[in-house]
């Protein structure tokens, strides 16, 4: 009796290591695995720990700050995949980051993390003005659009080309035009609008606009989309002209 239960012990034992080991070579032919949050595609080879310990300094900065100031629920975890393309972007909840951006310093990774925590993905104005904002306020890169120059120089310097507001909040479309002026300049208003808001308003009303239904500026500001938009250019028109 006692060596069957032997017997049937060894085996199972044998079953487990060979189900470990598949599952070893599964892990091994699909992605590295750094810890819960990063992987990388197998076909890179070129990640070094620095490169990592860097993207986890921003992960834990996004999830730090973001949440306080948009006033929701903190998330204990992100997951991230780098990848061989040239693009970054959110798929399904994963950040997707580019082994070129990162080695060239320019993945946007709190952009896109910032893509995880917003309520709106529905309104692009909004969700690319709050990752293009929270970036540069907090990201370490010289990411797209702005690339570290100021977003109301940008502004400014790009005057004659501006979009319409109001025309942005209401068109995803040009958001996705890859490789345009109009998408850059699109990102580079959203961004100054943000950041206009949270300098004459405050963290507290953006918090609040974020958790609106239906991102009800009127309800929020008190004020019309248009006022506010008539505002901001005053802001980063004005108020750069008399700071000369």
């Amino acid at each position: 009796m006692k060596k069957l239960a032997f017997i049937i012990l060894l085996l199972a034992t044998l079953v487990s290591l060979s189900s470990l080991k598949a599952l070893s070579q599964i892990i091994t032919e699909t992605d590295h695995i750094f810890d819960s949050e990063i992987t990388v595609s197998p076909e890179i080879e070129n990640i070094s720990q620095e490169d990592i310990e860097g993207i986890k300094k921003e992960i834990l900065v996004a999830l730090n700050f973001i949440p306080q100031i948009l006033r929701i629920e903190q998330k204990n975890e992100t997951k991230i995949k780098i990848v061989k393309q040239e693009i970054c972007y959110l798929d399904k909840g994963v950040v997707i980051l580019s082994i070129s951006h990162i080695k060239e310093r320019t993945a946007p990774i709190i952009h896109e993390l910032t893509h995880t925590l917003t309520n709106h993905l529905h309104n692009s104005f909004f969700t690319e003005g709050l990752a293009v904002y929270f970036q540069e306020r907090f990201g370490k890169t010289n990411s797209f659009p702005n690339y570290s120059e100021t977003l109301d120089d940008l502004v400014r310097k790009h005057e004659e080309q501006l979009l319409n507001l109001s025309q942005l909040m209401n068109d995803n479309e040009i958001f996705g035009l890859l490789g345009t002026t109009h998408r850059r300049l699109a990102y580079i208003q959203a961004g100054s609008f943000i950041n206009f808001l949270v300098e004459k308003y405050g963290e507290q009303k953006l918090g609040a606009l974020n958790n609106s239904n239906a991102l009800d500026y009127e309800k929020v500001y008190g004020k019309r989309f248009s006022e506010l938009e008539e505002e901001w250019k005053k802001y980063v028109f004005e108020r750069h002209l008399t700071k000369l």
